[in-house]
């Protein structure tokens, strides 16, 4: 039992279920006010600071991480989006005006933002308080209740992000669960009012299966092959040291990590040239001996990627070691087409290289490809940036980087079909857990303008004035004044019809 200055408990779990708990705490309303809803996030910026030095030991344990990468990648990173948040929220929160035809003139049309419910977020393992906690962000925004399950995968950092965030957000409307598969499908069968999940695309299609049982909306953050393309204009050594970085952090268990490379012949023993140096710059002669190379997660992903080294020529790296779960940072020519290697998310340190001449082509093998979750392209040719961008469809495309298009919160961030549904980050968010209602508030009054739309319609002035209001064009007008003197001229004669003509109600 919890108690709170509301003087309210919350009842077990046990009796009544969580999401019941939770629901009841939205139906009262407690949630809707600005001073709630900023006061759980300036709780969220004193937990963020009272849970990091925990949740750096907590990710050295998971995952090998130093506290710098988790700090820049993960905690800091959640802290931007809390500030961001905390800045704009009233903004975001207020009703959005919409413009107004001639027949709506009088009348005032808005996008109310109202919190959907009751909510699930589903975290996960490699980034587990960005996957976990800015999505929570936006559900507090939002004004909803919400759910947070935390992975098992991760077991310690769960661990250390349930104590902290039991400790410091309010209980009766914030819940964190741990557990494995049986919770997720359990928590899966119950009725939510909007499910956000982070994870791999095959969970992600039992996720969108068990939310249409409801008609339940989603946001589904996935995954896939993400590709980049290294054209013959770009500077060799600048790509090189990004995508080694890129593919390197959190040793690859990134989902927006570059997943394989399309490099230009004329770059190609350059560029591997240079990543082999970049590599050894960030890591030393052997990245097994850095505290700044992180390692796999657990046994299983280790062997799946262990088994993909001998499905091409190793060019860069190869070394293993099963017992502290070590892959160096890989590079692998002539990937045989059709293997695991070149079909499934690698999700590791491993980077298949191919070369290519025309870019035409590498566009259209990519059009025959499931859509990934981010496009990379380096280049300093702009016909060549502006036919990726058009031809190759894609969450996000990121020119002569990676990894750096998370860092803009006023960029949205989400998949498109098989890479996921959905964009957050900033605003989007708190778009994700609101629902805009659209609000029409006509004025009581003047119900004489009105009578032109009430039957009996026999009058030929009746007729004449709705043709015209329906073929009446808003938008022809280009100068604010004429569009002020059309809807004047309109207005004025509704006005003249309906008090002037016989027959009608301003007689």
């Amino acid at each position: 039992w919890w108690n709170d200055k509301r003087g309210k408990a919350v009842v077990s779990t046990q009796s009544t279920g969580i999401r019941d708990e939770l629901q009841e705490s939205f139906d009262s309303g407690v949630t809707l006010p600005f001073e709630y809803r900023m006061g759980q996030l300036k709780k969220c910026a004193a937990m963020i600071k009272a849970m990091e030095q925990e949740y750096f030991d907590a990710m050295k344990k998971d995952l090998g991480k130093h506290p710098a990468e988790t700090n820049g990648s993960d905690l800091k990173f959640a802290e931007s989006d809390l500030g961001y948040a905390m800045k704009h929220l009233k903004s975001w929160m207020a009703d959005q005006y919409v413009k107004t035809d001639l027949v709506n003139k009088l009348d005032h049309a808005y996008q109310h933002p109202e919190p959907k419910g009751t909510v699930l977020i589903i975290g996960t393992w490699n980034y587990p308080i960005q996957c976990a906690f800015c999505p929570l962000i936006g559900a507090i925004c939002a004004g909803d209740c919400a759910v947070i399950k935390l992975s098992e995968v991760s077991p310690t950092s769960s661990e250390v992000m349930k104590k902290y965030f039991d400790l410091y957000l309010d209980p009766l409307c914030y819940r964190t669960i741990e557990g494995g598969i049986p919770t997720s499908t359990a928590l899966l069968k119950i009725r939510w009012d909007h499910i956000f999940f982070t994870g791999s695309v095959s969970v992600g299609r039992i996720v969108a299966r068990a939310a249409a049982e409801f008609l339940t909306p989603v946001t589904l953050e996935l995954g896939g092959k993400c590709p980049v393309i290294v054209d013959e204009t770009t500077n060799v050594d600048t790509a090189a040291k990004r995508i080694a970085w890129g593919k390197s952090v959190n040793a690859g268990q990134t989902c927006i990590a570059p997943d394989y490379v399309y490099c230009h012949k004329k770059l190609y023993s350059g560029f591997l040239e240079r990543y082999r140096a970049h590599i050894k710059d960030m890591y030393g002669e052997d990245p097994e001996k850095s505290e700044d190379f992180a390692r796999i997660v657990n046994e299983r992903h280790f062997n799946r990627l262990k088994n993909l080294l001998d499905q091409g020529t190793i060019e860069i790296g190869g070394t293993t070691n099963e017992e502290t779960r070590f892959i160096s940072p890989t590079v692998i020519s002539s990937p045989v087409a059709g293997s695991e290697l070149m079909t499934d998310e690698i999700f590791g340190p491993i980077l298949p290289v191919l070369q290519y001449e025309d870019l035409a082509t590498v566009i259209k093998e990519l059009r025959t490809k499931e859509k990934p979750l981010v496009t990379y392209l380096f280049s300093n040719n702009a016909k060549h940036i502006d036919l990726v961008k058009k031809k190759v469809s894609c969450g996000t495309l990121d020119v002569n980087d990676t990894l750096m298009h998370m860092m803009v919160p006023t960029l949205p961030f989400g998949g498109v079909g098989n890479s996921g549904m959905g964009a957050y980050h900033g605003k989007a968010t708190f778009e994700q857990f609101s629902h805009a209602k659209s609000v029409l508030h006509r004025p009581i009054g003047m119900e004489s303008v009105n009578s032109l739309r009430y039957p009996p319609y026999d009058a030929e002035w009746k007729q004449n004035l709705m043709f015209s209001l329906a073929y009446y064009k808003p938008s022809a007008p280009t100068s604010g004044f004429t569009k002020y003197a059309v809807s004047s001229t309109f207005a004025l004669g509704a006005f003249a019809y309906a008090y002037a003509w016989p027959g009608s109600s301003g007689q």
